[in-house]
């Protein structure tokens, strides 16, 4: 029995690997964050009706204990909604919890939105902080941004698809000189890198909400 950790795409349905179809296939079960989405995954790559159990934000102690008791009994495969699972999400609780039951893990790469950001958005980035998702409460967003504007490197930040605009304008009030790099809708169609503050990005931006990665570069003399 082992927990197969499985990336899947982060919007293009191609971007996903033969390694990743098969492991779905072989899994007896297969956990995911949303169920609609899980279940469209496997329809779209013709894996077939597979039982779906969830693990997001939601889930407790108890999914959790009940998700591991699973992974001893049965081929188990974790998906997110998109791009590679334990990474910004709850997976990484449900790794930790099998390694420490020696039950085996086996990581199937592929999409990362970060990966693609970096290697699209056309700047070399030696070294850079990844602070990932921000605060969704108002005091807490302000302090973290308040605190990222300084970070000597270039930062990368995200948020949630609906929070794009309102993400733009705080950053307009707290760091309105700082250059931005957004990645928008990335590996689809109308993918699109935008350069500059974050009032000319306020300018650009012709949708308020959609999939995005953000870095934050540092100001001039800041290394």
């Amino acid at each position: 029995m082992a927990l197969s950790v499985v990336a899947t795409p982060i919007g293009n349905p191609l971007d996903i690997s033969l390694r990743a179809i098969e492991a779905m296939k072989q899994a007896d079960l297969i956990i995911g964050e949303e169920r609609k989405i899980t279940a469209l995954i496997l329809k779209t790559h013709k894996i077939g009706q597979k039982k779906i159990e969830l693990l997001n934000e939601h889930s407790d102690r108890e999914d959790l204990e009940f998700l591991l008791s699973q992974c001893k009994q049965l081929n188990v495969a974790l998906v997110s909604d998109c791009g590679t699972p334990a990474f910004c999400d709850p997976g990484a609780d449900l790794v930790k919890a099998c390694r420490k039951q020696n039950i085996e893990v086996k990581t199937i790469p592929g999409a990362s939105s970060l990966m693609v950001f970096l290697s699209g958005c056309g700047l070399k980035v030696d070294q850079f902080y990844f602070f990932g998702f921000i605060p969704g409460k108002p005091d807490l967003r302000k302090s973290t941004l308040q605190q990222l504007k300084n970070i000597k490197v270039p930062t990368v930040i995200m948020d949630t698809p609906y929070r794009l605009e309102k993400l733009l304008s705080e950053l307009e009030n707290i760091t309105p000189s700082t250059t931005c790099v957004l990645g928008l809708s990335l590996t689809m169609p109308e993918e699109k890198f935008l350069f500059g503050t974050p009032k000319k990005l306020i300018n650009q931006v012709k949708v308020k909400k959609a999939e995005f990665v953000l870095m934050l570069l540092p100001k001039k003399g800041k290394k």
